[in-house]
């Protein structure tokens, strides 16, 4: 695990998805918040959104979602978010912390739950990424908080 300097560290949350990546950025008072998803059709153009998010935020460490069950062991999409780690590793030669992201997708269901008015709404949150991005936050949140850096 790397050590972090909680005041030069900018971290970037994400939530892998095949089609949509979910993203989390935390503020200066460790408060995780969701950023737009990268939504597109081709993994390219999703790294060239993530890749746009590092550029623009200067961040200094990805925070990774990875799937395992709720007893701790891999899982088979496990090994999905092993390759698209490699490849960020590959495109922006920054580190990566991998967290468990079990349970952070109910979490985020139940917040947009509460955020949507209507089964559209949710449906609506659901193709632009925003289920995705809160995800990401939370996760992003849990790992702030696990190392004394969250608020």
């Amino acid at each position: 695990m790397p050590q972090l300097d909680p005041v030069a560290s900018v971290f970037l949350g994400i939530d892998y998805g095949s089609r949509r990546v979910g993203l989390s950025h935390a503020d200066e008072l460790g408060f995780a918040f969701p950023l737009p998803a990268a939504v597109a059709e081709s993994a390219e153009e999703r790294f060239a959104q993530i890749g746009k998010e590092i550029a623009r935020l200067k961040v200094t460490l990805l925070v990774l979602g990875y799937p395992l069950s709720v007893e701790g062991e891999r899982t088979k999409r496990c090994d999905e978010v092993d390759v698209f780690a490699a490849e960020l590793t590959r495109r922006f030669a920054l580190p990566i912390e991998k967290v468990d992201e079990a349970l952070t997708s109910q979490a985020a269901d139940e917040f947009g739950r509460r955020k949507a008015r209507s089964a559209n709404e949710r449906k609506q949150q659901a193709r632009t990424g925003e289920r995705d991005s809160r995800a990401a936050a939370v996760l992003l949140q849990d790992f702030l908080n696990s190392r004394g850096l969250g608020s």
